[in-house]
């Protein structure tokens, strides 16, 4: 069913969407790559370790068959002595098929990242389903997976070939050498043979690990609907309503800072609340350009300052702009009075400025009408 419907699927998978298929268990694998691991330490093993196996299994070959005759008669002690051997033999394997499971538990984990999850093998009527499963196997994907698995046993029975038939002579020769000598040639050739297979199964796993996550990613692609679900589960989930929710706030607060170089006059509290205020003839009223409390208000200063923006502490003021006049919007009408002899002063000190004159002193009367400051009485 996902082949039909490919055609459809125009998106990338979505984070969200990649989460839910990694929960689920569902996530790019390669068995050959977790075969190659196998492979390779299964080579390097008999390599390092070889000698030793062998060894015990000579023991086990010979010392562990030749027990006393008196025992030969008596079962129990037969058994006894035969079990001694082989756990010996076993001890003695006990590293090498340790490590060959350890590689295999690994192997899935090198392309997975370790993903677990038990809903991959949760039971699914889909399963169930056997004109599914005939279209399963009767799908390209099928075909394509056969066909590779026939090139794999090509190459690699080209490698074992290979193999045997350099080594033959080798190995004929060595039923003409002791016990030891002769397994020693054997171990020595099955050494280098496995590492030829480990490195023939590397390859193909090469060659398999892009491909796997291509077509992971292919199979999770998203239709037109599908995103416009995934966009309306996204916006109902909370942790994506407050993301976005501080990305709204993080953008507007960086538009009100790049607005304040444009004020007329900032008022301030003078440390606790800062209002920009922009007027031009053209405006019918003053509008706020920014404001802010606390950390945003000295903000607010400092880039004013930088800017060499008017700056002028009206605590009422300030305190009744910050809690009535919002940010791109003009102040309310209650306030037109106060405002109007506060851009008054600030023309009298940009003409004073221009012409070199004495700096009107700071003003005292910038007290707003009862109701509007928040805190009355604060200083």
């Amino acid at each position: 069913m996902a082949d039909e419907h490919r055609d459809d699927r125009q998106f990338d998978p979505t984070e969200r969407r990649l989460e839910r298929a990694r929960e689920e268990g569902n996530v790019a694998r390669s068995p050959e790559l977790a075969t190659a691991a196998v492979a390779l330490v299964a080579a390097s093993t008999a390599a390092l370790a070889g000698p030793a196996v062998f060894r015990a299994a000579l023991s086990f070959a010979g010392e562990g068959l030749r027990i006393p005759r008196e025992a030969a008669f008596d079962p129990a002690r037969a058994v006894d002595a035969l079990s001694h051997q082989a756990l010996a033999a076993m001890v003695a394997m006990a590293p090498w098929f340790g490590l060959m499971l350890v590689a295999a538990c690994a192997g899935p984990m090198l392309m997975s990242g370790g993903v677990a999850s038990f809903k991959a093998i949760a039971p699914k009527a889909s399963r169930l389903d056997p004109l599914g499963g005939l279209s399963r196997l009767f799908s390209m994907r099928s075909v394509g997976a056969l066909m590779i698995a026939l090139a794999k046993c090509a190459l690699l029975g080209a490698i074992a070939w290979v193999g045997v038939t350099r080594a033959l002579p080798e190995l004929s020769a060595a039923g003409a050498v002791d016990a030891v000598a002769g397994v020693g040639r054997i171990g020595a050739w099955l050494a280098t043979v496995g590492f030829a297979l480990a490195a023939g199964i590397l390859a193909i796993a090469l060659a398999d690990v892009p491909v796997r996550w291509w077509r992971h990613h292919r199979d999770l692609r998203m239709t037109r609907e599908e995103m416009r679900e995934e966009l309306r589960e996204s916006d109902g989930d909370p942790q994506m309503k407050a993301r976005i929710r501080s990305m709204r706030r993080a953008g507007a607060g960086r538009r009100m800072m790049a607005a304040v170089p444009t004020a007329t006059v900032v008022v301030t509290n003078p440390t606790h609340y800062a209002v920009a205020l922009e007027y031009r003839p053209s405006m019918r009223a003053p509008r706020v350009v920014a404001k802010g409390a606390d950390l945003v208000a000295q903000r607010i200063r400092a880039v004013a300052a930088e800017h060499r923006v008017p700056m002028l502490e009206a605590p009422s003021l300030a305190r009744a702009l910050w809690k009535h006049a919002d940010v791109g919007g003009e102040i309310p009408q209650a306030l037109y009075p106060v405002v109007a002899r506060l851009l008054a002063w600030v023309w009298q000190v940009e003409q004073a400025m221009a012409s070199g004159g004495a700096t009107p002193g700071h003003p005292d009367d910038f007290d707003v009408p009862p109701g509007l400051d928040p805190a009355p009485g604060a200083a």
